[in-house]
């Protein structure tokens, strides 16, 4: 029986549209290959919407496949889907057909596509983690350049932690001032990626400047991760005073320490031998509802059976097992010898 084109267009419109609600995509591409080589027309509507939902079911090399055929036919995806695409091709690092979805968006201008925020953000994260952060700022600068209005503080976090990471502090920091003055504030991120950065290379004084520097002039409040990584870095280069006086700034902020936290002042006496404050603090733990985990009682146990302080490491081995931890077997046999001995 004869049916108008634009009928069987509809059906077959339909039934793709079936297949994806059931999560048959591979049924809907079968029936959208027919509908390409049948004798009805397909618009770029139809390639579009497909498109976008292999993408959403993360069928890249399909979506590709599909793109490839669109576009000898004068058709273009919207913005939108774009988008998606670079975001998706981004987790795979298919960075030269992420080129090619650029170059085509750049030529579709006029029209007015062009990456969007979460594009451009899944773009600086995926070139940066590919060591490629030069290419990663050229092209967003380009898309700044381009017209985007206004750029995610993950962008430009993106591209911050990517300069660091390749020993670019300069960059890094010129980032930052530039983010600001075009009213993305910097946040809590963008802190923590250079204060790892100072704390990494041992600027300490760059690091403490960071942290007042948040407080005063930016109104943003260091949290306990932003905390632990200063106090942990001190203690692993014998500042222990400083690092315990900076875990007393963080208590009296009201922020309460956590068992990594803990750990890592912890882990600083123990290394200076200062049995007593590791107790203090041991004892602080349990006053707080902060519960030790196998690195605290590893620690603690560890460092009163160097100070012959058996009785004490004995104590605190049974509140271990009490909780139902178990010691390693170095620290185990360190501690059965010193007791046989």
């Amino acid at each position: 029986m004869y049916r108008p084109l634009g009928v069987q267009r509809l059906i077959y419109r339909t039934r793709i549209a079936s297949y994806v609600k059931a999560g048959l995509i591979d049924y809907a591409v079968k029936v959208f290959e027919e509908m390409t080589l049948s004798e009805c027309r397909v618009f770029g509507i139809d390639y579009n919407r497909f498109i976008g939902v292999l993408i959403r079911h993360s069928r890249l090399d399909l979506a590709h496949h599909y793109y490839s055929k669109m576009a000898p036919l004068g058709f273009s995806l919207s913005s939108f889907t774009y988008s998606r695409f670079i975001s998706g091709l981004c987790q795979t690092k298919e960075f030269m057909f992420i080129e090619k979805l650029l170059n085509d968006m750049d030529r579709l201008h006029y029209k007015g596509i062009r990456p969007d925020n979460k594009a451009c953000g899944a773009l600086a994260v995926g070139l940066c983690d590919g060591g490629q952060v030069d290419l990663a700022y050229e092209l967003i600068i380009g898309v700044i350049s381009g017209g985007l209005s206004e750029v995610s503080t993950l962008v430009y976090n993106a591209l911050i932690s990517g300069f660091c990471r390749a020993g670019g502090i300069d960059k890094a920091l010129a980032i930052v001032s530039f983010m600001s003055r075009t009213g993305c504030k910097p946040d809590l991120v963008t802190y923590n990626v250079l204060l790892n950065y100072c704390c990494n290379e041992f600027m300490f004084e760059e690091a403490v400047k960071l942290l007042k520097k948040m407080e005063c002039r930016m109104g943003v409040l260091p949290d306990r991760i932003f905390y632990t990584t200063i106090i942990d870095h001190h203690c692993k280069s014998g500042k222990v005073e400083m690092a315990h006086d900076i875990f007393r700034d963080m208590v009296e902020k009201g922020i309460t320490p956590d068992v990594v936290s803990f750990n890592a002042l912890i882990n600083g006496f123990c290394k200076s031998s200062r049995v007593s404050e590791v107790m203090h603090l041991y004892e602080e733990m349990l006053q707080r509802g902060s519960f030790p985990d196998e690195v605290t009682y590893k620690l603690i146990i560890g460092a009163l059976v160097r100070e012959n302080k058996l009785s004490d490491a004995c104590r605190v081995w049974d509140q271990m097992m009490e909780k139902g931890l178990t010691l390693d077997r170095g620290v185990s046999e360190m501690l059965i010898n010193a007791i046989q001995s």
